[in-house]
């Protein structure tokens, strides 16, 4: 029989990253399966996500309850596409912001 290597203590089951925008927080979803498909959407070279693209990561990184509360505040266009792509960044980076006039890119290895 083969040895069993129990590594769940390593693993994170309970917590979500939340976003905070003036005094909303929301949960954003950081499963491997939403961010492999939001990583997808960025491209190879983290060059960002296609306008048309947008809604798509924003239905992936958050679940509806979430959406009304970021829908309450009323975001300009702009301020929303800001929200979905520095959230989504912040997420592929591991919570870490990418220094100043860096892009983002996941790590593939």
């Amino acid at each position: 029989m083969s040895k069993i290597i129990d590594i769940t203590n390593k693993l994170n089951f309970e917590e979500k990253p939340v976003i905070k925008v003036k005094d909303v927080e929301v949960e954003a979803n950081n499963d491997a399966v939403t961010m492999l498909k939001v990583v997808a959407l960025f491209g190879e070279n983290g060059e960002g996500v296609a306008v048309n693209d947008i809604l798509t990561v924003y239905n992936l990184l958050f679940d509806e309850e979430n959406r009304k509360k970021i829908e309450s505040l009323k975001l300009s266009f702009e301020d929303f596409t800001t929200l979905i792509m520095e959230s989504a960044q912040t997420l592929m980076n591991n919570g870490e912001e990418p220094d100043e006039g860096e892009t983002a890119t996941p790590a593939m290895t």
